[in-house]
């Protein structure tokens, strides 16, 4: 009896490694098709495609950067929500704010822990603050304000009674 679970087992296990590895096989094929794809935009810098969407006026052109940033997986939910309407909102993809608006006259980063970093990105009406590529705060820009920081210091914390000796 024990021999016969061993075999069952192995064929169990046989069965889900060669579903395992049909699966991984299609998703390379299907993954080699988008990276080896011919065109203009395929070969352009995310980045780039971002803030050049700004400036076409062809509508033809605008889709075709549209879904070429899709397939990159740039863009969320909010950015194709606001993006024809030219607004910016939070929680939009760095991305979606250069389609929308283009790109800033400033930016400032800072790196607040490991592999998450901090921007503030200056418009001629606007102080936008992203945080690791998502749109997180909206500040109008005023004669006299002063920008948003990008470290905020820790308040003093006073020792707790408790533990007073």
């Amino acid at each position: 009896m024990k021999k016969n679970i061993k075999n069952v087992s192995i064929a169990i296990g046989l069965i889900v490694s060669a579903f395992t590895i049909t699966s991984v096989q299609a998703q390379t094929e299907a993954g080699k098709r988008i990276i080896d794809r011919d065109g203009e935009l395929s070969k352009t810098g995310t980045l780039q495609l971002c803030v050049d969407y700004s400036t076409l006026k062809d509508d033809k052109k605008r889709k075709a950067y549209l879904k070429e940033l899709d397939l990159r997986s740039q863009l969320s939910e909010a950015d194709h929500k606001n993006i024809p309407l030219h607004k910016v909102a939070t929680s939009m993809t760095m991305c979606g704010m250069y389609m929308s608006v283009g790109k800033p006259v400033s930016e400032k980063s800072r790196q607040i822990r490991p592999l998450t970093f901090k921007t503030v990105h200056v418009y001629p009406d606007m102080y936008y603050v992203s945080q690791s590529g998502i749109v997180v705060d909206a500040y109008e820009r005023k004669e006299g304000s002063i920008p948003p920081k990008l470290i905020h210091e820790a308040p003093k914390v006073q020792e707790s009674p408790t533990l007073k000796k």
